[in-house]
């Protein structure tokens, strides 16, 4: 089941007796545990109800799922990063045999840390049972809703353009979210709306963001601006093969664009087509405005060539993304020239 249908079956009460707790998106999942104990534990009743264990041999597993709840209806046993689902280790017989007749008094949770071996004997024992959850990233409009909601939460209010503007500043994970809506509400002091402005002063950019403004730098011309966030990309250790790949497809993305402008559709469908937010699409539209059809595809060739003869050991890393920020530096200069 997804998150959504977790959520429904917890509000009606109806979760089989054994969960795991599965996927990349781990904000979500710890949400979803405190969402289960603040459920299923009386206030007050917590510790009493409830057992964390790492590593248990199974017997012990079982005699902590099998002691009934103190003044409560279900107990919690929460197994975090179980070997026989996450090592090379293979769960036994008497668990796999025993899981199916796990109380109704106690909820099991197998909770992993990213994804599972999907091939392990226990994980396929709790996907029979119609216990595995998996939390998978937010995108789209449930995206900006959680972004919304997450505002909300802090009390302050939020529109969906600036949503969208922090999703694409910060990325879409959302715990890195949560972390910049709260700082952006507590630097808004008592100013209920969180604005665009304060998105931009404030929220953390992520490397497809930086290579976005880098990517403006060079369009504008501005080589000095475009060289200091390669520069800084590069100390904050990110990987250079990964910012080749974000150049690259920012320039398929302008590349595109050109073609559908030669094509002559509109905003709305340009936008449809490339999956780009509402506030991005003016952005994207400016930047591939700097160029003509054939410059957009000479800097796609230059970043496709360059990132090929890297991956292929042809090139050294060093100097790779710097070389090719020069070249479309110097391709932009040959067209405002033209």
């Amino acid at each position: 089941m997804d998150r959504k249908e977790f959520e429904h079956a917890l509000a009606e009460l109806s979760l089989p007796s054994v969960l795991l707790f599965e996927g990349e998106e781990e904000q979500l999942k710890q949400e979803a545990l405190v969402l289960l104990r603040r459920t299923l534990l009386p206030a007050g009743m917590e510790a009493l109800n409830e057992t964390v264990l790492e590593s248990p041999e199974t017997d012990r597993l079982i005699a902590d799922a099998e002691t009934q709840p103190f003044m409560a209806d279900r107990r919690l046993v929460i197994v975090r990063d179980y070997p026989a689902l996450t090592g090379r280790a293979e769960a036994d017989e008497k668990l796999i045999t025993w899981l199916p007749s796990v109380p109704e008094t106690t909820l099991l949770i197998f909770y992993c840390t990213g994804k599972p071996d999907g091939r392990k004997k226990l994980y396929n024992t709790v996907k029979k049972l119609g216990g595995v959850v998996t939390f998978t990233p937010l995108r789209g409009a449930e995206l900006v809703r959680f972004v919304t909601d997450a505002f909300k939460a802090e009390g302050k209010e939020c529109d969906e353009r600036t949503a969208e503007y922090l999703i694409f500043t910060v990325g879409d994970d959302a715990g890195l979210l949560r972390t910049e809506i709260s700082k952006l509400s507590s630097c808004a002091g008592n100013r209920p709306s969180i604005l665009s402005s304060d998105v931009s002063a404030l929220a953390t950019p992520s490397t497809e963001c930086t290579v976005f403004q880098m990517v403006d730098a060079v369009v504008a011309g501005q080589k000095s601006r475009a060289l200091l966030l390669l520069r800084n990309q590069l100390l904050n250790g990110t990987d250079r093969i990964s910012i080749l790949a974000m150049l690259l497809r920012q320039y398929r993305i302008l590349q595109h664009i050109k073609i559908m402008q030669y094509e002559k559709c509109g905003g709305d469908f340009i936008r449809s087509a490339l999956g780009v937010p509402s506030f991005a699409v003016e952005q994207y539209l400016r930047q591939a405005s700097g160029y003509s059809g054939g410059q957009i595809k000479k800097a796609v060739n230059i970043c496709f060539e360059t990132e090929y003869a890297v991956k292929s050991g042809r090139i050294q890393q060093e100097g790779a993304v710097e070389s090719v920020v020069i070249k479309l530096l110097t391709l932009r200069e040959s067209q405002t020239e033209t």
